[in-house]
């Protein structure tokens, strides 16, 4: 019968097994190594090995006892080894996917899975833990957590694939709860904003326009400075993470005009339509511009007046572009645009003639 070395090829993790050697070493000396264990203790031919619950590639556990043979003649024979490769009762390393990042504001169930790294190694059984102290174990790869605060953390899990006492390789997942925060988009006074889960609130770009006052129960008022105009940014700063909110303060409208095509301007408000050589014989367009907006600016277009009969005038209008047509001269139109920039309101009535000159007032 060959040498063997004797002893469990199919153990649990983390704990102590001895294995023997059948053999006899010439000088009497054996040489023990481990690949993904413990050497615990030794003792010539045995040997105690404590195995490791982490898989390396398709797993590697091995003993290994290296001793000397003898040779022809009562001389040593040289040095010779054998192997015993084992399989660990271990589970795969498995990652957590689900929500990481959850509204400060959310109560109800998060559903998160563990997803197999190594298949050959499968789990029967998931034990998932979190910093909140929830201890389940599942047989079927997912949890379902019940959020009631914003405490949670960390949620971990290990897989087990037999009745060993062990778990396998721990995986982690990292979660966050945002900050959220409710109010007007501008403010022409003074308002008040609510931010749920806040961490440290400031109010950004508020030098010389607004000032950030804490009431508590998760309120701040944000407050103009005078008659300053400006966007601010209020944010709440959690862990390093940020969260903002653009708020315009006051407003300012001072209105120019640009891309003028096929229209000639008289003064700020009054343009002349130059023919052209499509079908719409005149026809011309521009762009209103707010040159000192702090914020979002907005244009409603309406019409005043036109003249009647032929030739048929019309017009186009979307956001700060306008478009004024006519297939022949001689016809005249008036737009109203109402232009607002967060508390300032301007208003303009805008004259187009169509191949002809203005009747300047």
């Amino acid at each position: 019968m060959g040498q063997v070395i004797s002893g469990e090829a199919n153990p649990c993790p983390e704990v102590n097994y001895q294995y023997s050697f059948s053999g006899v070493s010439y000088t009497g000396h054996y040489l023990w190594s481990v690949v993904d264990g413990t050497i615990v203790s030794q003792n010539t031919n045995t040997v105690v090995v404590r195995w490791n619950r982490n898989i390396t590639d398709e797993g590697k556990w091995r003993l290994r006892v290296q001793y000397e043979i003898s040779g022809t003649g009562g001389i040593p024979g040289g040095s010779t080894y054998l192997d015993l490769n084992v399989k660990v009762k271990t589970a795969s390393r498995y990652n957590i996917s689900g929500d990481k990042e959850i509204p400060g504001n959310f109560i109800g169930t998060k559903t998160y899975t563990a997803n197999i790294v190594n298949p050959k190694f499968p789990a029967a059984s998931f034990l998932w833990t979190t910093n909140t102290g929830i201890q389940t174990i599942t047989t079927a790869p997912t949890i379902n957590l019940s959020i009631n605060d914003t405490q949670l953390r960390s949620i971990m899990v290990a897989g087990k694939a037999s009745n060993c006492s062990e778990w396998g390789e721990m995986s982690k997942i990292d979660v966050y709860f945002t900050s959220i925060i409710t109010g007007p988009a501008q403010t022409c006074a003074e308002d008040i904003y609510t931010i749920v889960n806040s961490g440290t609130v400031t109010l950004e770009n508020a030098t010389n326009v607004a000032t950030l006052t804490a009431l508590g129960n998760n309120q701040w008022k944000v407050t103009r400075i005078g008659t300053a105009n400006g966007t601010v940014k209020l944010r709440s700063t959690v862990d390093g993470r940020i969260y903002d909110k653009n708020i315009m303060v006051g407003g300012s409208t001072v209105i120019g005009f640009e891309n003028l095509d096929h229209l000639e301007a008289y003064d700020y408000e009054t343009f002349k339509v130059l023919q052209g050589t499509g079908n719409m014989k005149y026809e011309g367009s521009m762009n209103l511009y707010n040159y000192e907006s702090a914020g979002q600016t907005s244009y409603s277009w309406s019409l005043v007046s036109k003249s009647a009969g032929s030739p048929i005038v019309s017009w186009t209008a979307s956001g700060n572009y306008v478009k004024v047509s006519s297939k022949g001269s001689g016809g005249w139109l008036v737009l109203q645009c109402v232009i607002t920039n967060g508390c300032s309101i301007e208003i303009r009535n805008y004259r187009f003639y169509f191949g002809i000159e203005p009747l300047m007032p």
